[in-house]
C-alpha cells in the first residue's frame, strides 16, 4: 500500500513537473512573440527589413495596342503561367467618362488580379516576379509604384494588423502622360488599382456602419478608412505639381473594388484631386459599400461595378439592410446562358489550364444563403447576436464554401468579360 501511494506521489509529482514545464514554455513562447513583434513594429517605424520596390526601365507607348500581361491566380493549374491579353488605348481618356468601355473594363479586371498577386513579392525570400511592375511596363507607364505593399504582404505584418487592430490597404500606383489621338491634348494619367482582401483586411470587412445610423456618412468605415489613406497619397502628389491637368483610373476586385469606387465617389463629390469628368471606376465583384440614399445619382455614373450574378459577395452586406453601390450596376450573363457561358468556359480554360468550377445553380445557393439570414436577421447589429450567429450558422449548413466562392475570383471575371461584349451585359 505504501509502495502504491509513493508511485501515485511520483506520478503526481511528474505530471506537476510536466505542468510547470509547459506553463514555462508557453510564457517563454508568448514572451518570445512579444518581442518578435515589438521588433517588427520598430522595424516599420524606421523603414528596415522589408522587401524593396523593384526598379524597372519602361519606354513609353502610345496607343492603341495590345499587351501580354502575366501574373499568378488562385486554382490554376499547377505550374501554369496565367497570362491575358489586354488592349490599351491612350484616347479612351479623352472620351465621356460616363460611358461603359468593355475593353477598358477587361483590362481594368486583369490590373486587378496583378495587384493581387504582386503581394508575393513583398514576402521575404519569395522567388515571385513584381507582377504589377512589369505588367504597367507592358503598357507603357513612366512611373509604377507598390510601395504601399511593403510591411503588409509577410505574414508577421498581418499579425500585427490584427493585434493593432490598423486598417491598411495595398495598392499599386501607376502614371503615365497620354496624348489624344484627334486633338493632341496631353494629360497625365494616374492609375489606382487596389489590392483585394488579405490577411487581417478580412476584419476590416466586418467594419460596417449602420445603414440606420444617421450619425455616419452611409459608407463602409473598413473600406472608407483604406480609401482615406489613398486618397492623402493622391492629394500629396497633386500639391507637388500643381497645374497639371490629370486624370484618373480606379480599379479592384472585391474589397479592392469598394475601395476604388469610394476613391471615385470622393471625387464626385466635391473632392480636390480632380473633377468628376477626370475620374472613372472599374470595380469587379463589389459588395455594397454605402447606405447613402444618393449613391445612384447621376454623378457617380462614371463608376462602373461588374457583377457576376452568382457572386454572393455582391450581395453583401444585403440590400434588405438598406445597402447598396455607387455608380451603375454592370451584370454579367448567368452560367446557364448557352454559347456565352461556353465561351468562358473555353477562355477560363486556356489561361487557367483548369476546368472553369462555376455551376448553374451556384446562384440560387447564393441568394438562398443570403436571404436564410435577412429573413431572420434584420440589421448588422442583430447578426452579431447569438439569434443572429445562430441564422447565419443554419444558412451556411450544407453550403459547399468553395464552390460558392467559385464565382467571386478574378479569373472567373476576366473569362466572362473574354466571351462577351458590352451588349451581352445588363445594366441597372
Amino acid at each position: 500500500m505504501f509502495r502504491r501511494r509513493e508511485e501515485r506521489r511520483g506520478r503526481g509529482r511528474r505530471a506537476l513537473l510536466a505542468l510547470l514545464v509547459i506553463v514555462a514554455l508557453a510564457d517563454s513562447a508568448t514572451l518570445a512573440g512579444a518581442a518578435v513583434l515589438h521588433a517588427r513594429r520598430l522595424e516599420r517605424v524606421s523603414g528596415t527589413n522589408a522587401v524593396t520596390a523593384p526598379e524597372l526601365v519602361v519606354e513609353r507607348r502610345e496607343g492603341p495596342f495590345v499587351a501580354q500581361v502575366d501574373y499568378a491566380a488562385l486554382f490554376s493549374a499547377d505550374g501554369h503561367q496565367v497570362s491575358s491579353e489586354v488592349s490599351w488605348d491612350d484616347d479612351w481618356f479623352f472620351q465621356d467618362s460616363t460611358t461603359y468601355n468593355h475593353d477598358l473594363a477587361h483590362t481594368c479586371a486583369v490590373l486587378s488580379a496583378v495587384a493581387n498577386a504582386e503581394s508575393a513579392y513583398y514576402q521575404q525570400g519569395s522567388s515571385s516576379p513584381a507582377y504589377a511592375e512589369h505588367a504597367f511596363a507592358e503598357l507603357g507607364f513612366e512611373e509604377v509604384s507598390t510601395a504601399s505593399y511593403r510591411y503588409r504582404s509577410e505574414v508577421l505584418d498581418e499579425v500585427l494588423g490584427i493585434l493593432d487592430g490598423t486598417d491598411v490597404v495595398a495598392y499599386t500606383l501607376a502614371t503615365k502622360h497620354v496624348r489624344s489621338s484627334q486633338t493632341g491634348e496631353e494629360k497625365l494619367l494616374t492609375v489606382v488599382v487596389v489590392r483585394g482582401s488579405y490577411g487581417s483586411e478580412w476584419l476590416s470587412n466586418a467594419k460596417i456602419e449602420d445603414a440606420t445610423d444617421e450619425g455616419g456618412e452611409g459608407d463602409h468605415l473598413g473600406f472608407t478608412l483604406a480609401a482615406e489613406e489613398i486618397v492623402a497619397d493622391l492629394e500629396e502628389r497633386a500639391s507637388q505639381e500643381p497645374g497639371v491637368e490629370r486624370t484618373y483610373l480606379f480599379c479592384g476586385h472585391s474589397r479592392g473594388a469598394a475601395v476604388a469606387t469610394l476613391l471615385a465617389s470622393y471625387v464626385d463629390d466635391g473632392g480636390a484631386i480632380a473633377s468628376a469628368e477626370s475620374v472613372r471606376a472599374y470595380g469587379f465583384a463589389t459588395p455594397n459599400c454605402t447606405s447613402a440614399a444618393d449613391a445612384r445619382d447621376a454623378r457617380y455614373d462614371n463608376i462602373f461595378n461588374v457583377l457576376n450574378p452568382s457572386d454572393v459577395v455582391t450581395m453583401l452586406p444585403p440590400a434588405q439592410w438598406g445597402y447598396q453601390r455607387y455608380g451603375t450596376d454592370v451584370w454579367l450573363p448567368k452560367t446557364d446562358d448557352g454559347a456565352l457561358t461556353e465561351g468562358m468556359r473555353a477562355s477560363y480554360r486556356a489561361s487557367m489550364g483548369a476546368d472553369c468550377p462555376v455551376a448553374p445553380e451556384d446562384q440560387a445557393t447564393a441568394e438562398a444563403l443570403v436571404s436564410g439570414v435577412t429573413a431572420h436577421v434584420s440589421s448588422l447589429d442583430e447578426l452579431f447576436s447569438p439569434a443572429g450567429l445562430a441564422a447565419l450558422a443554419q444558412a451556411c449548413i450544407g453550403v459547399d464554401a468553395g464552390q460558392l466562392l467559385a464565382s467571386h475570383y478574378p479569373n472567373t471575371y476576366i473569362a466572362w468579360l473574354d466571351a462577351t461584349s458590352a451588349e451581352d451585359l445588363t445594366f441597372s
